[in-house]
């Protein structure tokens, strides 16, 4: 069978790795020059699930995608793996109301997923802060960009080649994993995806020298490497661009003060990088088989949470390609399907 993924971001690098040890012809069509040139790009990225009060179809995946990080991540070699835990901070009433439903429901051992008051987190970070959080100890950083790279070790590549219809490739199965491209497509231009733009900055700063887990309020910062932190993103559904835009640092510092009891002092602004995530209307990737087109899959909205959605998700491709059980519930399956939109 001669398999072809279309986009070599992470959702289809990540399917390729899933792939790569089953199917003798595959290959990773990318219309760039280069592997993650848009979105999957960034060089550090939080794992973080995405939170709801209950537990629904939405959780189910994340948890297991949570789960498979923590199992396939810490082996891989030069993705800048950092199980350095993450505090997200309770800075409103939502977040006061969602987060403590969130641990009930969701039933994840005390050691994996606590609420911690102030001073807790504040010991827990290596810096002051003012706010209740939810601490993940198992959440962590890695490089998206890298990621990708390690990914695709041993899958055919071709780059700068640009497929704008299935009759462009003679493969006898294909898989849409190209962001907002997968609109261009009259098989798939049906699909509710949108684009968010969102642009990170990397700074220096002696006042956060000693943060030692992500701090995620909104926003989020990194801890430093190599003395360099990220934070970020700015969240601009209007703007359909990547270039860099120098007003959009001062918003993302400016989020990070307003988060801390104590001012950062000197700030040096070592670079920034835009992009635009692909997300749906209801906030939920879309993944699986195209009804009505054999043979034909997509994997894409995987928006802000990408690293982890895009690593489920291609599990789940896998076994539906492969013929294998799958990896979620049929209430998952259901829940991810381009069926949901007609």
């Amino acid at each position: 069978m001669k398999v072809a993924i279309i986009g070599a971001g992470l959702a289809g690098t990540a399917l390729a790795h899933i792939l790569k040890q089953h199917v003798s012809d595959l290959c990773v069509y990318e219309g760039s020059e280069a592997l993650a040139s848009g979105a999957s790009g960034n060089e550090i990225g939080l794992i973080n699930p995405r939170f709801s009060a209950h537990r629904t179809a939405e959780s189910d995946y994340f948890t297991s995608a949570f789960a498979m990080a923590q199992r396939v991540f810490p082996v891989m070699a030069d993705i800048d793996w950092n199980p350095c835990g993450a505090l997200h901070l309770i800075t409103d009433e939502k977040k006061a109301k969602r987060f403590p439903q969130t641990v009930e429901n969701w039933g994840w051992p005390e050691g994996q997923m606590r609420l911690v008051n102030a001073e807790e987190a504040s010991e827990i970070a290596g810096v002051p802060l003012k706010h209740q959080a939810l601490y993940l100890p198992q959440s962590a950083c890695v490089s998206p960009r890298k990621l990708c790279k390690r990914y695709a070790e041993g899958v055919r590549v071709e780059t700068g080649v640009r497929i704008e219809s299935l009759s462009d490739t003679e493969a006898d199965l294909i898989v849409l994993a190209c962001g907002l491209g997968v609109k261009g497509f009259k098989e798939t231009e049906h699909l509710p995806l949108q684009g968010v733009r969102g642009q990170v900055t990397q700074f220096k700063a002696q006042a956060l020298a000693d943060l030692k887990v992500s701090l995620c309020y909104g926003g989020y910062c990194a801890p430093a490497k190599d003395g360099v932190h990220t934070v970020g993103a700015t969240f601009q559904r209007w703007l359909d661009h990547d270039d860099v835009m120098l007003e959009d640092n001062a918003e993302n510092l400016g989020n990070l003060t307003g988060a801390l009891p104590f001012d950062m002092g000197a700030v040096d602004i070592t670079g920034q990088r835009a992009g635009v995530r692909c997300t749906t209307k209801d906030h939920f990737p879309i993944v699986g088989a195209v009804r009505g087109r054999k043979n034909l899959y997509v994997s894409c909205g995987h928006g802000s949470h990408g690293i982890l959605s895009t690593l489920a998700g291609s599990q789940l491709l896998g076994d539906m390609i492969l013929g294998r059980p799958y990896s979620q519930s049929l209430r998952v399956v259901d829940a991810l399907s381009p069926a949901r939109f007609g």
